[in-house]
């Protein structure tokens, strides 16, 4: 008997699926038993599919809240950190009357929800373990506190900008500057580490020249 997939080749099995015979090239066994490579394929898409699954539908149509998403997943620390972000930028923007903040944060963090939690419901319909991991690795933060109280002062300006003297200084001059401003310092912020950067480099070839 041939293989019907190569002709040439003799059969070793047949596959209880589609019941063609197959050659040891074509078998892939599972349980005990050889299949061929297409019915086998079929066979674990319609396992991935079982009662049990996560909907992506749900999960999407969930996730379209940032958090909500996670939360259907089982994942809680990740979807309270994320509804906290999500839900305290707005309110800050509200009580600060800052709307560039919310404006900036609440599109990042739906978008970032949706995909985040697609990719995570296909790994765990696929099986594998997915670890409920924060969004923010606060132990990276721990060196950056100063640039964490930079931006919450800066913050803090801005609300008080915003609140305290709409008589005095011309708010919507202040708000067209700012973004400028600050995109300047952090232009001249990095071309300083560059140049120090360059500097000690110089400085430490120049001590092994000598």
């Amino acid at each position: 008997m041939k293989c019907a997939n190569h002709p040439e080749t003799e059969a070793v099995d047949i596959c209880p699926v589609c019941r063609r015979p197959i050659c040891p090239d074509c078998a892939v066994n599972l349980a005990g038993k050889n299949y061929c490579r297409p019915c086998l394929e079929k066979k674990v898409a319609h396992l991935s599919h079982r009662p049990g699954a996560k909907s992506r539908f749900w999960a999407f149509m969930l996730s379209l809240v940032p958090g909500g998403g996670y939360f259907y997943l089982g994942l809680m620390k990740r979807g309270l950190q994320t509804m906290v972000v999500f839900f305290g930028a707005i309110f800050i923007s509200a009580m600060t009357h800052i709307e560039p903040l919310a404006a900036f944060v609440v599109p990042i963090m739906v978008f970032y929800s949706i995909f985040d939690t697609q990719q995570l419901l296909s790994r765990m319909n696929e099986g594998q373990a997915v670890e409920d991991k924060e969004l923010f690795d606060w132990g990276r933060w721990e060196n950056k506190r100063g640039l964490i109280g930079g931006a919450l002062i800066l913050l803090g300006l801005l609300a008080l900008l915003e609140n305290l003297m709409p008589f005095y200084i011309n708010l919507y001059a202040v708000q067209r500057f700012i973004p400028s401003l600050v995109i300047i310092g952090i232009g001249a912020y990095i071309l300083y580490r560059n140049t120090a950067r360059k500097g000690g480099d110089a400085g430490g070839n120049g001590k092994q020249d000598d």
